[in-house]
């Protein structure tokens, strides 16, 4: 026998479904610029922790087989990410083999967006153009700039693509110069979020890649 006195047990009303997803809505909306910020802020830290572990390992290979390593800045457009315009957005380790021609050593490693280098931020993708005669003599002639094929095209296909470079030698120190009227001497590559790669101030979160020219010691900064 049925209970009659038993009330039917009823869901949440249209309204107050309603009222719900308005509020989770509200604060998706409020949240989700904070949330944007820290994916990019994780892929700017992510990015130039793996540029400074790649210096790093130029400078091992060019010591361990007592031949110099060139570490070479590619500029390219990343279509994926609506980057059209082109800017040092990738890198590679490059060595001379047997034959004396220069072959690559590492991957071709493209900066995921929004990461990005800043031209104006890193000597060491500016093409030495002020070096004295007598510092060429002994090779202090980077970062030198030049073209070659490289896998920068769409879905990675080859395609002539300009470079700056600069090289370890085998005792561990580069073949970067000393740059007349500077205090410091260090060589540094900046790494920012891409709508602060254009800007002429400097943005408020940057990762700075340094290289001192004499022996190879290489440290991050961060402000």
């Amino acid at each position: 026998m049925k209970d009659q006195n038993k009330k039917p047990q009823g869901g949440f009303s249209l309204i107050e479904m309603l009222i719900v997803l308005g509020v989770v809505g509200l604060l998706l909306a409020f949240a989700a610029p904070n949330l944007f910020s820290l994916i990019n802020a994780s892929t700017l830290t992510g990015e130039g922790t793996l540029l400074e572990n790649q210096l790093t390992l130029a400078q091992q290979e060019a010591m361990a087989r007592s031949a110099d390593v060139e570490v070479r800045f590619f500029k390219l457009t990343d279509e994926s990410a609506a980057q059209v315009e082109e800017a040092f957005r990738g890198y590679q380790l490059f060595q001379y083999d047997a034959t004396g021609k220069m072959v690559p050593i590492s991957s071709f490693f493209r900066i995921r967006p929004p990461a990005v280098i800043h031209a104006r931020l890193s000597t060491l993708v500016q093409e030495n153009m002020n070096v004295e005669r007598k510092q060429r003599k002994f090779g202090f002639d980077s970062p030198r700039a030049g073209t070659v094929e490289a896998p920068s095209g769409k879905g990675g296909s080859m395609q002539a693509t300009e470079y700056v470079a600069f090289r370890f030698r085998p005792d561990g120190s580069t073949d970067l110069p000393v740059r007349a009227g500077e205090d410091n001497d260090t060589w540094y590559v900046t790494l920012v979020q891409g709508e602060g790669a254009s800007s002429s101030r400097t943005p408020d979160n940057f990762v700075c890649i340094q290289v001192n020219p004499y022996n190879g010691q290489i440290a991050q900064f961060r402000p």
